[in-house]
């Protein structure tokens, strides 16, 4: 879709500068954040949750948890600016043209008054890994994608530890969740599968265009269009998945649709992640 053809928000996000390092991403985050809490707007629950990532990310480095921690910084910095410009294009279209369409399914998912939490959330999460996160490795190492291979499952580690945090948060915010947690004995398990799925196809993103260089432009365009595709899933499943729908239903009804409160209860775990469970690795 061009530039010209998007319907802006009237109430815009300011430009976020470029990060060049963990805390100018912690930095625009924040600005993400307050603007979202303004704007009333779903797509500060990302933006929380990216932030307690992203602080443990940056703890787990300076801890000396990684094989080259200065590495996994800039991945960290090359993997959250694609984020950043992703949100540019979309508020500031005439000055930044390049909104990858499975941010834009993300973005304007904010619309959508019946989504809830955990959809504006899986929809996030499918733009920014399946699609950034293997271009930003294959950014940061593109001929030595072997030896991040390590530092990237530990990363997968940082990540699983901080799944309980927010689930335990979600539950308060969304009641009905209890009953996937008892049908779902192993729900963190389960919860920790599909982003370490997400995360392992990235990998292998990232590794088919490292050893086919002849093929990288149109294997680009092919992950971004399915990726955009399994957003666009998670925010208006199909028909014909009743139980996915039905779920949605039955946790809408009960969930908290105040979405400034939403965030500022997400928000209280963000500046406080958990150390990496070595149980994860």
């Amino acid at each position: 879709m061009s530039a010209s053809a998007r319907t802006v928000p009237s109430l815009r996000l300011g430009r976020l500068e470029e990060a060049t390092n963990i805390d100018d991403v912690v930095r625009n985050v924040d600005q993400i954040i307050d603007w979202s809490i303004n704007a009333k707007s779903h797509l500060g629950y990302f933006a929380v949750v990216y932030k307690r990532i992203t602080l443990a990310i940056h703890e787990a480095i300076a801890d000396g948890q990684f094989d080259d921690g200065n590495r996994v910084a800039r991945l960290d910095v090359a993997f959250a600016q694609r984020y950043f410009n992703a949100l540019n294009a979309y508020f500031h279209p005439n000055e930044y043209p390049d909104l990858t369409l499975a941010w834009e399914v993300a973005f304007v998912g904010d619309q959508d008054g019946q989504a809830i939490i955990l959809q504006h959330l899986m929809s996030a999460f499918t733009a920014h890994i399946t699609f950034d996160l293997g271009m930003a490795c294959f950014t940061i190492a593109p001929d030595s994608l072997d030896t991040l291979e390590n530092d990237f499952n530990r990363v997968n580690a940082v990540l699983c530890s901080q799944i309980p945090g927010i689930i335990d948060v979600l539950q308060r915010l969304s009641p009905e969740l209890r009953w996937i947690r008892r049908l779902l004995p192993d729900e963190l398990g389960v919860f920790n599968w599909m982003l370490v799925k997400l995360r392992q196809g990235a990998w292998l993103f990232a590794i088919y265009m490292a050893l086919n260089p002849e093929n990288v432009i149109q294997k680009r365009v092919n992950q971004a269009a399915s990726t955009a595709a399994l957003g666009a899933w998670y925010l208006q499943p199909p028909a014909q998945l009743r139980p996915f729908r039905a779920l949605v239903s039955a946790v809408a009804k009960h969930e908290s649709h105040d979405v400034v409160a939403n965030i500022r209860a997400l928000e209280g775990i963000s500046n406080a992640p958990d150390k990496l469970d070595e149980a994860y690795l």
